[in-house]
């Protein structure tokens, strides 16, 4: 006999569900609540063996109980029993056995029983099988995970692939945990942060359909539990959280309580840096991190300029003037590190082409080279003339 839990703040729908499923014979109804939290506190007092839950229910939704049921590691099966259509509860099959739709089919419930039965009888054959021996990893086996947040958002494993996000609010919420690394995210946070416009029931309603395909992609790379639900609130296990932006961050604040005066160390976190933060994507909530990051890799950069001057490493100050100048096309200052690389270089016909190609640029602006780059230019000129 199965024993099972039914939650739901519809009364009629509770006795409905239990009606039917006493006409059946095969499922004992244990318990019965109207609200999550009564529900979460029974299961885990009486344990049944399958638990069905209502999505919409006030305090504490289905989905909430069902995640932290999941962080609790509890053996009781969840169906989840809604009146969403099929195509928003397939983004809840990752974390529940089955779903019901209102208004219920007696057809579709056997159904659902028989395949609460299979599960157990499944868990059961398990728990009596001996554990696997541990081998070591074979030869050739995949490789490391790399999570990329600087340039394009990517997470790929070597030998599984890349992960594909089935939509843009998937990959937001990954960029959220990720970009916050080290910390717990309350779930009130995400929904503030990620659904802004959103009723608040909805939005818990996104942000659960989201975690519920998270979970479901990276369980496709081989990473079990790769979101972490606990005390209401979000993180990645720290596989997830080490990322290029990450490594950027901690060597820029390296260099920053070292002085961060030696040009390797300069060009090993110039090197890091593979594009803006989320290049392709529009997060609000991401503003002060970008800038944050524009300005350290700027920072680097004019650090890097400063040694290769005073080393003579005119062709190096020139690159790093280049890139200092695609992170920001209006600096002054990088015209002005060119303009000398070039003239230490001895290549004076590019010292006047880089003015124009500032008096350009500034031009857009409306505005007209400051008196320090206009007397670096006439010295230069008289430096040739000379």
């Amino acid at each position: 006999m199965i024993t099972a839990l039914l939650a739901d703040d519809e009364a009629h729908a509770l006795s409905l569900l239990e009606l039917l499923l006493h006409q059946m014979g095969e499922v004992k109804v244990v318990g019965c609540c109207s609200n999550g939290i009564e529900a979460l506190e029974q299961i885990v007092r009486l344990k049944p063996d399958v638990a069905f839950l209502d999505i919409e229910m006030p305090g504490m939704n289905g989905l909430e109980v069902a995640e932290r049921l999941e962080a609790a590691s509890s053996a009781t099966h969840i169906v989840f029993v809604t009146a969403y259509d099929r195509y928003a509860v397939s983004a809840f099959e990752n974390d529940a056995l089955d779903y019901l739709l209102k208004p219920l089919e007696v057809d579709r419930l056997h159904r659902t029983v028989n395949r609460v039965k299979r599960a157990i009888a499944y868990r059961r054959a398990e728990e009596r099988e001996p554990a696997p021996a541990v081998t070591e990893p074979a030869a050739g086996a995949p490789g490391n995970l790399s999570v990329q947040l600087l340039g394009e958002i990517q997470v790929s494993i070597a030998g599984r692939g890349r992960l594909k996000w089935r939509t843009s609010k998937e990959k937001e919420l990954f960029a959220y945990l990720a970009v916050h690394y080290g910390s717990r995210v309350h779930r009130d946070v995400l929904l503030d942060e990620l659904w802004p416009d959103e009723h608040y029931q909805k939005a818990k309603v996104y942000l659960h359909t989201c975690v519920s395909y998270l979970r479901r992609d990276l369980r496709q790379l081989g990473m079990e539990d790769a979101v972490i639900y606990e005390d209401e609130k979000y993180s990645l296990i720290p596989a997830l959280e080490h990322s290029d932006y990450r490594e950027f961050v901690e060597t820029a604040a390296t260099l920053l309580s070292s002085g961060g005066n030696h040009a390797d160390s300069l060009e090993r976190m110039v090197a890091l840096y593979s594009g803006r933060l989320f290049r392709s994507e529009d997060y609000q909530w991401a503003d002060e991190e970008v800038r944050h990051t524009e300005a350290a890799i700027e920072a680097q950069l004019l650090r890097l300029t400063q040694i290769y001057e005073n080393q003579g490493d005119y062709g190096r100050m020139i690159a790093a003037g280049r890139r200092l100048l695609q992170h920001s096309p209006y600096n002054e200052e990088a015209y002005r590190i060119l303009m000398k690389g070039y003239a230490g270089s001895g290549k004076h016909d590019e010292v006047y082409r880089v003015y124009e190609e500032m008096e350009r640029k500034l031009d857009e602006l409306q505005i007209q080279a400051s008196t320090m780059t206009l007397s670096l230019y006439q010295g230069l000129k008289v430096r040739k003339q000379g």
